[in-house]
């Protein structure tokens, strides 16, 4: 046979060999990735509620929107949302770093009180950073946002960060007491 012809013939059959075995890879593996893409997704969820299932988008206020908040969620833990286990949160706030470095993060409710906070980045000075490590910490800091700006001695930090903390408790107190 002419090698114009067993080269391509060979290189077809390579080829249809190599597509099939990647199609069978992709059929199997297609909803652990699916699975695994909404988890990598939703970390920040698990992070303040473990038995995280679905979410629901609420819509936002005016005057959250003017105080950085971005996005509010209700959290259920049944994928019929019957079972809301709180309210989440997402911020974007301005400290000392700026506009060109904002500093996101999501908060918490559930039970009448503030759950959790998850910092998502910023890219804020020593001081501001010292702040946000130390709200990272959780437990009292987040009620007591005061003790964290005396201990870091970080003021526009803590100013940005408590307006949006102040604004999410209020309304998600307003809507809790209902």
């Amino acid at each position: 046979m002419n090698k114009l012809l067993k080269l391509p013939i060979f290189l077809g059959v390579v080829g249809c060999l190599c597509g099939g075995v990647l199609s069978l890879t992709n059929f199997i593996t297609k909803d652990k990735i699916a699975q695994d893409e909404y988890e990598r997704a939703n970390a920040a969820y698990y992070k303040h509620f473990a038995e995280f299932k679905t979410k629901k988008e609420v819509a936002l206020t005016d005057e959250l929107k003017a105080g950085g908040v971005t996005l509010k969620e209700e959290i259920f833990s049944d994928e019929q949302q019957t079972a809301s286990l709180g309210y989440i949160y997402t911020c974007s706030v301005v400290g000392f770093a700026g506009k060109s470095s904002p500093i996101n993060f999501t908060l918490s409710f559930a039970d009448g009180k503030i759950n959790n906070y998850v910092n998502l980045g910023h890219g804020e000075s020593a001081q501001g950073a010292k702040f946000l490590d130390w709200l990272d910490k959780g437990g009292n800091n987040l009620t007591n946002l005061d003790a964290g700006k005396a201990e870091t001695g970080s003021s526009v930090t803590y100013g940005a960060i408590s307006k949006a903390f102040s604004l999410c408790t209020a309304d998600y107190l307003a809507n809790y007491n209902k």
